[in-house]
């Protein structure tokens, strides 16, 4: 599924999700700021970590961090590779131009 980003709207890629793929975004080119909300749930200590393709890992905590990145995509999908054993995983994004 995919469906279009709009400009300040909080848009769900993934929700309380535990594996897989999530939904993929389509960003105009006219955006240029974006951001990742991740936000884990009843993950254990050691957390999880989520990375952009070539980029380096973060450590999700129990709890929500946000992610912010410029620069110009056609598309953005979030995907969960090792199952999360212990709690779940949300992942939102907004961006703007």
């Amino acid at each position: 599924m995919t469906i279009a980003a709009m400009r300040g709207v909080l848009q769900p890629l993934q929700t309380a999700a535990t594996t897989g793929n999530g939904i993929v975004i389509a960003i105009p080119s006219s955006f240029r700021q974006h951001t990742v909300y991740i936000k884990g749930t009843d993950i254990p200590s050691a957390g999880a970590t989520w990375a952009p393709v070539a980029g380096s890992p973060v450590t999700v905590p129990d709890g929500e961090i946000a992610i912010n990145f410029e620069g110009i995509y056609q598309f953005l999908r979030a995907r969960i590779s090792t199952t999360v054993a212990s709690g779940t995983v949300d992942v939102n994004y907004v961006g703007a131009p």
